[in-house]
C-alpha cells in the first residue's frame, strides 16, 4: 500500500495481477507494510472463478460493469448459503469465515475489498456493534445526503444493515474543487464513473473509471472533478461511521459534518 498513490489495472507490476479460476484479479491497493490492513481487487471476469475464501476478513464487493451469479458459501455450521444474481451497482457483503465464488459472469469488473475482522488487536478496535445484516444492495435505492461542497453521498453499507466492520458509500463530485481535507479513518476509493484529479502533497493524478487509491487518517488531500458529469466515487473507509466525517488542515470540521453525529 502507498496511500496517496493512484493504481489501475494498467499500472500495476507482473506480481500484483493473478488469476483466479478465469478471472483475472488486479490487485490494486495490497497491504505491504501495513499489518491489518484493508486491500481492494478488481477482478476481470467472463465465466467461473474459482472460490475465494474470506479468512479473518469481511469483503464487501461493489459491481462496476457486467454480470453474474454470485455463490456464498457459509461458515462451518452454518447453513446460509446464498446465490445472488449481480449486475452494475449491485453490493453484496461476505462476512469473515464465508467462501464465495463468481459463475457465469458476462465481462464482468468488479471491486472486492477485503476489511480485517476483530481477530487481530487492531481489527477489534475499529469493529462497531451491527445489525440486519442485508446480503445485497443496490446503488440507487437508497437516500443520498449532503456532505462538503455542494457534494452528495449514498451509503451502501454499514452498522445499520449489517456491517461492523467497516462503510461503503459512493459519493456524487460535481463538476467543481474542493479544498484540502482530512479524515481519521482508513479509507480505500475507486473511482466508478466520470474524471478527476487527485492530489495529495505536492502531486498531482489523474482519475479515471477503474482508479484507485488509499488515505490514511490524517492524509491532507483533495479530489476534483475535470469533467462536465459528476465524478462517482466508491470508498471504503473504517472504522464504520460517516462518509461527511472531514476536517480541514486547521482542525475544523468541514460544513456539513458534525462531530455530534
Amino acid at each position: 500500500m502507498k496511500p496517496g498513490e493512484v493504481f489501475t489495472a494498467t499500472t500495476l507490476l507482473p506480481e500484483d495481477i493473478v488469476m483466479r479460476g478465469q478471472g483475472q484479479c488486479f490487485n490494486l491497493i495490497n497491504p505491504h507494510p501495513y499489518a491489518e490492513a484493508m486491500t481492494a481487487t478488481e477482478i476481470h471476469l467472463t465465466g467461473n472463478s474459482s472460490p475465494k475464501g474470506c479468512d479473518q476478513n469481511t469483503t464487501l464487493i461493489f459491481v462496476r460493469s457486467g454480470s453474474a451469479n454470485l455463490e456464498v458459501m457459509g461458515r462451518a455450521g452454518d447453513n446460509a448459503n446464498d446465490s445472488i444474481k449481480v449486475e452494475a451497482g449491485h453490493a453484496i457483503q461476505i462476512r469473515s469465515g464465508e467462501t464465495f465464488i463468481w459463475t457465469f459472469a458476462d465481462n464482468l469488473i468488479a471491486l472486492e475489498v477485503r476489511i480485517p475482522d476483530s481477530s487481530g488487536p487492531y481489527g477489534r478496535k475499529q469493529t462497531r456493534a451491527a445489525a440486519n445484516f442485508t446480503r445485497s444492495v443496490v446503488q440507487g435505492r437508497n437516500v443520498k445526503a449532503n456532505a462538503t461542497s455542494d457534494r452528495q453521498f449514498e451509503v451502501i453499507f454499514d452498522a445499520s444493515n449489517g456491517s461492523s466492520d467497516a462503510t461503503m458509500f459512493v459519493g456524487f463530485i460535481p463538476p467543481s474543487g474542493a479544498p484540502s481535507h482530512y479524515h481519521l479513518y482508513d479509507e480505500i476509493c475507486y473511482i466508478l464513473r466520470g474524471n478527476g484529479e487527485f492530489k495529495s502533497g505536492d502531486q498531482s493524478q489523474l482519475l479515471a473509471a477503474g482508479s484507485a487509491f488509499a488515505v490514511v487518517p490524517r492524509l491532507l488531500h483533495a479530489l476534483s472533478n475535470t469533467a462536465q458529469e459528476d465524478l462517482w466515487l466508491l470508498g471504503v473507509f473504517r472504522p464504520e461511521g460517516s462518509p461527511a466525517a472531514a476536517y480541514y488542515p486547521d482542525g475544523k470540521p468541514a460544513p456539513g459534518y458534525s462531530e455530534s453525529d
